[in-house]
């Protein structure tokens, strides 16, 4: 058993990377895609993924992803060709792109569908994949909360469709064999919304009071703790069999590094962007703790086993990512 990892003991991520490898990377991804007119950028995302994926480390192994950016490329251009036809009829036969958007919308149950199993499968952990097998009228019902239910609620609806969508999203996926489960109630949810409303009254009266000048450390502030209430009520209620999550960001850390972040990129004109990304990945990574009773490295040394031994029952990659 790995050093790491002791039974009953939290283990945290480790994150590798740095922002001098990845910057190179930012740049060459910039410029091709830029000179490609964003053909290019297909492959920029599967280069910038594989480098974050293959610098995350949990017992000592390296996460993988596999996706192919000729797969990415089709979906994206796919989407671009829907859009210009829809913007052309706009001009020249009006209900041609009313019944294209109604048609657009009937697809995005499928299209969500797809690029969630996209983005799973292609993303491993000691050769084991990731899988989503999430349908595509739970994703409609999710959706038509948010399109309908949130508006007509004036928002009071939200926190309902958050707990939907993260309920849809976790209970929807695997590791190999084993699923994901998730014990939040829209209750938990409602009462973490209320704590971010009453922080935004308090945030956005100090930026009153401070005239405006505090109106960007202000929203950074109010960023931070929104995050840190959403995340710390979504990974304490995920489980992966014997596996328990936790996340240990905290309200002044986070701020404190988007602050430096935001200084960083305004004063280099945008060119410490990969240095802020190398930033926040190790910060949030790098305080994710994951928990069992035997250590969760025996659970993924028997899941590398027991896929290896009934093989991988997903079938083909595949075709289409549609870069959601």
């Amino acid at each position: 058993m790995s050093e790491l990892y002791r039974p009953g003991e939290p283990v945290k991520l480790q994150f590798t990377g740095s922002a001098s490898e990845y910057f190179r990377i930012w740049i060459v991804n910039l410029c091709l895609s830029v000179l490609t007119l964003g053909i290019y950028s297909a492959w920029a995302k599967v280069r910038r993924k594989r480098y974050f994926y293959g610098s995350t480390l949990l017992d000592g192994a390296a996460f993988e992803y596999t996706g192919n950016p000729v797969a990415i490329l089709k979906g994206r251009l796919l989407v671009l060709a829907v859009f210009t036809v829809y913007s052309l009829a706009q001009h020249v036969v009006p209900l041609l792109s009313l019944v294209l958007a109604l048609v657009v919308l009937a697809l995005l149950p499928w299209i969500i569908q797809r690029a969630l199993q996209f983005n799973a499968r292609n993303s491993l952990h000691r050769n084991v994949r990731f899988g989503f097998n999430g349908g595509k009228m739970q994703i409609f019902g999710v959706l038509l909360v948010a399109a309908l239910l949130v508006p007509v609620t004036l928002g009071i609806g939200y926190p309902w469709y958050l707990a939907m969508k993260r309920r849809l999203f976790v209970e929807n996926s695997r590791y190999g064999s084993q699923r994901f489960a998730f014990s939040a109630t829209t209750g938990d949810y409602y009462r973490g919304a209320m704590k971010i409303s009453l922080a935004f009254v308090g945030f956005l009266a100090g930026s009153i009071v401070t005239l405006g000048i505090g109106l960007l450390p202000f929203y950074l502030l109010l960023r931070a703790y929104a995050e840190v209430v959403l995340a710390r009520l979504a990974w304490r209620n995920t489980t992966l069999a014997e596996i328990r999550f936790d996340c240990g960001w905290t309200v002044g850390g986070l701020f404190g590094l988007y602050f430096v972040n935001a200084l960083g990129v305004m004063l280099s004109l945008g060119l410490l962007v990969p240095w802020a990304a190398i930033r926040t990945a190790r910060y949030k990574l790098e305080r994710m703790t994951l928990q069992s009773p035997q250590g969760p490295a025996k659970f993924l040394a028997a899941a590398a086993d027991d896929v290896g031994a009934v093989g991988d029952e997903a079938g083909e990659l595949l075709g289409f990512d549609f870069g959601l």
